[in-house]
């Protein structure tokens, strides 16, 4: 239980349960560690208070939440086969959403310039 205290206690010295918005139409590289926290808890509600500890303890941001890896995650302590593939299939998804973002706007860009 003093565990589980020690966690809460970090993740709110973080930040991370202040400013529940999180701002969605910002491109994932200019998110903040409080960005990056907020869509921790809630793409990953049942494992983000270990999560959060690592995170918060490695300052990651959203540029390096988009450049994770397994290797990665195991030197930031996420020891656990399962808690890297849940984050990493979370990671990944994230990371299509990026391209298919980024994809639209460039179209929209390509379609009001005139060759």
């Amino acid at each position: 239980m003093r565990g589980i205290a020690a966690k809460q206690q970090a993740a709110e010295r973080s930040n991370c349960y202040s400013n529940p918005g999180l701002r969605d139409h910002r491109p994932v590289v200019l998110w903040s560690q409080q960005d990056v926290c907020r869509w921790l808890k809630k793409h990953c509600p049942h494992n983000y208070l270990t999560y959060v500890e690592a995170f918060s303890h490695h300052a990651i941001t959203g540029r390096a939440l988009l450049r994770l890896n397994g290797e990665k995650l195991e030197r930031m302590g996420l020891v656990q086969e399962t808690l890297r593939q849940e984050l990493l299939q979370q990671v990944l998804q994230l990371q299509v959403q990026e391209e298919g973002r980024n994809l639209q706007l460039l179209s929209r860009g390509l379609s009001g310039n005139p060759s």
